[in-house]
Order: structure tokens, then C-alpha cells, then sequence
């Protein structure tokens, strides 16, 4: 970061270190593991759940990843041979190799249709043999799409080979989330961050709007030459456009917007500004989550005054833990 960023001019400088800490986050059913973690994602989801409800996470998870992975045989061995699947448009598909074929279906009918999240609400026990299991499924039917939810039910039956798989599958009318639900999909990303390297410390801080309409990031930037500068992003679901937006605003005078758009497992921000200094900027910013601790940020198709830069190395940013508790006196 630091050979990229000492080309730049500072007003440029300025708006990039603090437009590029407003980063996304993907539900839970997607994060992937961070590289070299030997701890698995689905250990990590589980972790404090109550074992015997551990599994249906587990499921929910390997759902989302055959779906992302177009993987129809996946989708079907996760149901009994016997299954029934009514869908969001009330049709029944009865039998394990014909939910096969219409996954196949799908997959091939659209192609960039994605599942962003299962969200568990309720896992009920009702025989030594059969759970049931509530929630939402939050998905797009291509980048730039609203997202949609749908809720569902699923019977789950404990079949001879220890597996637990889905005998009773319901899906509910699907709808588009509301403006809540669209900003919650970013909700990670509240909290403290850090970012230091050679070339500055960035310092964030994330929270929701007192209304709950939008996502207020602050953030304060320290050079190792002695300048500083702070700033202000709002961030919001933009009703007309059907994309989360947003609205970054430094103390010398440059101002960005931009809008977001899921692509797998990045987000991608089409941006464009002016700095202080008068100079327009458009630049399109990639943002990875790897874990709920970091985040690498990196950016393309940097134009500034009309003039083509490099593209730039991805750099990193950490969650700051809280402060300790303080003991009683």
C-alpha cells in the first residue's frame, strides 16, 4: 500500500484512506475461514451451541456452499430418498432425484441467482428422530438485485447411517427485504477497527444511526508525517437505485459516493469523488471478508483527473477488542 500511496497527491490520499474502511459483511452461512486457520468455520459458527442442534447449522452452511458451487447432487443427498420440497410458488416436488433435477433446473435458468444467508431462528426437538427447524432465507436474484427473503420450514429425520437429513422442506412467498434488513447485511461491520503500516494508522468506529435508517462510520487518519485528518461516512439503502449506497465526507473537503454489489464472497463499491483539491476520482474498490476480525481492502480502476493508476496490493484491517472491564475499586 504504502509505493501506491506515496504516488498519489494527498487529496487523493486522503479520501481513499478513509473511503476504504467502510467494508461489508456476508452472513454468517458465507464467511470463509481465514487462511491457515486450522479451526473450521463451521467449528467456529457452533462454538457454544447446544451440541445436539449443532448439526443443522453445520447443514445450513453446506446448503449455502452447494448452492454457490451450482452442486445439484450436493443439494439432493442432503434430503431423504423419500423428501418433499414445496417451494415459494407452491409447487411440490416429491423424491430425492427429482429435487435433484430441479436444483439442476435452476442452476441453469439462473445463473447468477445466489443464497446470501440462512438464518436459523428456532430448532425444536420433537422425537428422538425428527427436529424441526424455522428461519429465513435471504437471497439475490443477481448483483445489483434487491436482496429477498423467504421463510421456511424443514423436518429433519435421523436416518440408519447417523446422518441427519431433510424429509419436509416449505418455503414461504418470498419478499423483498426492507430498508433494516438491507443495511443489517453490513452489521458486522460495527465496532472499532485498525489499520497501521508504514505510511499511516487509520482508526475506525461503526455504528447504527440513532433512527436506524443508516450506518455511521467515523474515522480519524494519523500520518507518520504528522498530518491528520478525520471524516464521517453515512450509509444507506438507496430505494430508487434498489442498492445499498453510500456518503463519505474528510475534513479537508473531498467527498465520495458510492454503491454497493455483492459478487461471491467480495463486495464490490463503484466510486466516485472530488478531492479537497478539486481533482474528480473514480476508482472501483474490492472488499474481502475473511474472517469477523479482518477485512482486506484493495482498489482498481483508479482514475484521478482523468489520468489511469496502478492498480493497488490488498492491505488489511483488524477488529480493535474492547477495552477491559475495569475492576471495582
Amino acid at each position: 500500500m504504502t509505493n501506491n500511496m506515496n504516488k498519489l497527491t494527498d487529496g487523493v490520499r486522503w479520501i481513499l484512506l478513509g473511503a476504504w474502511l467502510v467494508f461489508p459483511c456476508f452472513a454468517w452461512a458465507q464467511k470463509p475461514s481465514p487462511a491457515g486457520n486450522d479451526v473450521s468455520e463451521t467449528e467456529t459458527r457452533t462454538a457454544g451451541v447446544n451440541r445436539e442442534y449443532q448439526p443443522f447449522l453445520a447443514s445450513a452452511q453446506t446448503f449455502v456452499d452447494a448452492y454457490t458451487k451450482r452442486d445439484a447432487s450436493a443439494i439432493g443427498n442432503m434430503f431423504t430418498a423419500d423428501a418433499e420440497f414445496l417451494d415459494e410458488f407452491g409447487e411440490l416436488t416429491q423424491g430425492r432425484e427429482a429435487i435433484v433435477a430441479l436444483f439442476e433446473n435452476v442452476f441453469e435458468n439462473s445463473l447468477n441467482a445466489t443464497i446470501d444467508e440462512i438464518a436459523i431462528e428456532r430448532i425444536r426437538k420433537i422425537t428422538d428422530r425428527v427436529v424441526m427447524e424455522e428461519g429465513t432465507v435471504f437471497s439475490t436474484e443477481s448483483p445489483g438485485k434487491a436482496q429477498l427473503q423467504s421463510r421456511y420450514v424443514a423436518l429433519h429425520t435421523l436416518e440408519k447411517d447417523g446422518k441427519w437429513r431433510i424429509n419436509s422442506l416449505k418455503n414461504m412467498p418470498a419478499s423483498a427485504a426492507k430498508r433494516k434488513e438491507q443495511l443489517e447485511q453490513l452489521n458486522w461491520m460495527i465496532g472499532d477497527w485498525v489499520n497501521e503500516n508504514d505510511d499511516s494508522v487509520v482508526h475506525t468506529n461503526c455504528d447504527w444511526s440513532a433512527d436506524g435508517n443508516f450506518l455511521l462510520r467515523r474515522f480519524t487518519v494519523q500520518t507518520r508525517d504528522g498530518k491528520a485528518m478525520n471524516g464521517i461516512q453515512r450509509i444507506g439503502w438507496d430505494p430508487a437505485r434498489k442498492k445499498l449506497r453510500s456518503w463519505t465526507f474528510d475534513s479537508q473537503g473531498g467527498f465520495f459516493t458510492g454503491l454497493w454489489t455483492r459478487h461471491g464472497q467480495r463486495w464490490l463499491l463503484n466510486s466516485t469523488g472530488v478531492t479537497a483539491d478539486g481533482e474528480t476520482v473514480t476508482a472501483t474498490s474490492i472488499y474481502t471478508i475473511h474472517d469477523a476480525e479482518m477485512v482486506t481492502w484493495e482498489y482498481q480502476n483508479l482514475i484521478v483527473a482523468g489520468d489511469v493508476r496502478e492498480n493497488m496490493e490488498p492491505v488489511r484491517m483488524v477488529k480493535r477488542p474492547p477495552p477491559p472491564a475495569r475492576s471495582p475499586k
